[in-house]
């Protein structure tokens, strides 16, 4: 006759085994469909080039912007021209002018520091308040 002890030992050593299938096959799962995301995940594509030559327009001829290409390359720098089909930045790291067709841009933005400013100011107010509760 076994004890109740072992009775329920064994009852829980049978539940395991499902137990621990059944999350073996939810993580063989979860991990397959993550490369399967991967490979649906859509490259980069080039905004159209007349909102590019817009946005650069709107820049205007001096303005420091960074560029995000089609290749997946960042510059950073300062507008020197802008053409019909291209603009020239001067790349910061390099120094040197650059000639960008619109066609590749991916991303183009002004990396000024207002957006952070602008959180370092909310995160301090909140501190404040916080700290006076």
């Amino acid at each position: 006759m076994r004890s109740h002890k072992s009775m329920a030992m064994g009852a829980s050593l049978s539940m395991a085994g499902p137990l621990r299938n059944g999350l073996v096959v939810f993580l063989a799962l979860a991990l397959a469909s993550a490369d399967t995301v991967s490979l649906f995940a859509k490259a980069p594509q080039a905004v159209d080039p007349s909102v590019a030559a817009a946005q650069v327009k709107k820049f205007g001829v001096g303005k420091s912007v960074k560029v995000k290409l089609l290749g997946g390359e960042k510059l950073s720098g300062h507008i020197q021209s802008i053409g019909a089909e291209t603009f020239t930045i001067t790349v910061n790291k390099a120094g040197s002018e650059r000639a960008i067709p619109y066609s590749q841009v991916v991303e183009i933005k002004d990396p000024s520091p207002i957006f952070w400013i602008l959180v370092g100011a909310a995160l301090v107010i909140i501190v404040i308040v916080a700290a006076k509760r």
